[in-house]
């Protein structure tokens, strides 16, 4: 389990950079997270290389640790951009938006698939320090059920920009949770709805960072909450981009397959995010444990990595050069009567 604990030394170094480096210092966290992704690239074996050795609450402990820590360091940032210059808070909004949309959304989306309602309360509370807690009802309810089809707002179509489909998603993803939850507690009381809470929760957060920071901590917990919620959607972006689950002339539509997500099977990389990059596995399986996921041969692989795929996606006409063929290919075919792609 310790070969997950890249996440925690990174998450540990904004401190003390902040601390050690001044002001500007916890821009090299940012640096080393890229660092690693992308040099992981080039030295790291890929294929089913990891295998699970230690007890599972041992690897569950580590998502329990890491929400907490990531929470408290939010706190201290909003705290210490307050005796800083405009530099450290820069840094400090783009660092901890980083990892909170990173790994903190990693771990949040493990728990939020938990049969546990505990462990899914740590996914809410890890959410809720990104304003974001819809995220946990769209993506089990709707994004699992309708990826790689257009209606699910979470997958990015074809020809689709990220910046369009950042437009597009995050307001879709808050109207799918909230049609499953007024669907749900049709005839209930009023707070028995997720989004009704969800909505008077953020309000709450932010007063309460209000009343004790000010408004510079108020917009300094929504800028680093809008980075992070970036970062989450360029990890969705990239995901099931292009992919296309075809529909027969009844209008039925396939059964979601591996060949519906985008992977990465290095190894290196898949210890700093949790093996999501076995993300084909995962749908597959959504309540298996991150240490369980598996290795598919096969499944669509990205060609530039989890870190290269999301700085190109940033340059759309990059991104549609390397991928748009490569989709197109994957997406071609029909359901029913007419033959798959392979």
């Amino acid at each position: 389990m310790i070969r997950y604990g890249g996440p925690f030394l990174l998450l540990a170094s904004i401190p003390v950079f902040f601390l050690v480096l001044g002001p500007w210092g916890p821009f090299a966290t940012v640096g080393l997270l890229l660092a690693a992704l992308i040099g992981a690239e080039f030295v790291s074996p890929r294929g089913d290389v990891l295998q699970s050795t230690a007890a599972p609450l041992h690897y569950r402990l580590l998502p329990y640790l890491y929400i907490p820590l990531q929470l408290g360091l939010i706190l201290w940032a909003i705290d210490a951009a307050g005796r800083t210059s405009p530099p450290g808070i820069a840094s400090l909004v783009v660092s901890i938006g980083i990892t909170t949309g990173v790994f903190g959304m990693l771990t949040a989306h493990e728990m939020a698939h938990s049969k546990s309602r505990g462990e899914r309360m740590l996914a809410t509370w890890m959410l809720s320090g990104m304003a974001y807690r819809h995220f946990r009802i769209a993506h089990v309810h709707f994004h699992h059920r309708w990826a790689a089809t257009e209606l699910d707002s979470a997958t990015a179509r074809l020809g689709e920009g990220f910046y369009a489909f950042l437009a597009r998603t995050v307001p879709g993803q808050f109207l799918e949770a909230w049609r499953f939850e007024r669907k749900r507690c049709a005839g209930r009381p009023l707070f028995d709805n997720r989004s009704v809470v969800d909505v008077a929760a953020t309000v709450l957060i932010l007063g309460a960072i209000f009343a004790i920071w000010g408004l510079a901590g108020a917009a300094f917990f929504a800028a680093q909450s809008a980075v992070a919620i970036v970062v989450l959607e360029l990890f969705n972006y990239i995901a099931h981009y292009g992919l296309r689950r075809r529909s027969d002339t009844a209008g039925r539509i396939e059964p979601l397959g591996d060949r519906h997500s985008w992977n990465s099977s290095n190894v290196l990389v898949n210890l700093l995010i949790f093996n999501m990059g076995r993300h084909s596995y995962h749908h597959r399986r959504p309540a298996a444990a991150y240490e369980s996921l598996q290795f598919i041969g096969g499944a669509p692989e990205l060609p530039a990595g989890y870190a290269g795929s999301i700085l190109l996606a940033l340059v759309p006409p990059l991104w549609r050069r390397v991928m748009d063929a490569e989709a197109a290919k994957l997406g071609a075919g029909t359901y029913g009567d007419m033959r798959l792609a392979a």
